[in-house]
């Protein structure tokens, strides 16, 4: 009985809580936080680079990430790939490199990437 009455307890509580509204307030305050990182970047040409006038020797780096293709789901490799590319053309911009980062210029990266090692 007591086994009983503690079930019919735990089967309220999951109708409670499936019924209960909701809160944004968490999904709110990141959305916000974001639009105010993005208006930041923005003034400042965060993401834009400029090809420099004459020899350029303060260095510069280029990271290329392709399409993914579309015979198959998204999956976690998809985001690992891209994080590790964000990560390093935020890197080498904060040291004060030129970065260029030509998101999903090519199908498999070796053209860009031969065309990158010959001339740079």
């Amino acid at each position: 009985s007591t086994q009983h009455s503690s079930e019919k307890e735990r089967e309220r509580q999951r109708e409670a809580m499936a019924t209960a509204p909701k809160s944004t307030a968490r999904r709110d305050f990141l959305h916000s936080l974001e639009e105010k990182a993005q208006k930041k970047w923005n003034a400042a040409n965060v993401f834009e680079e400029d090809a420099p006038d004459g020899k350029w020797d303060d260095g510069k780096f280029m990271v290329t990430f392709p399409y993914p293709y579309m015979n198959g789901k998204l999956h976690l490799g998809h985001a690992f790939s891209l994080t590790k590319a964000e990560f390093s053309a935020s890197f080498y911009r904060l040291q004060g490199r030129k970065v260029l980062f030509p998101f999903g210029f090519h199908c498999t990266g070796m053209p860009i990437q031969v065309i990158t090692t010959l001339y740079l």
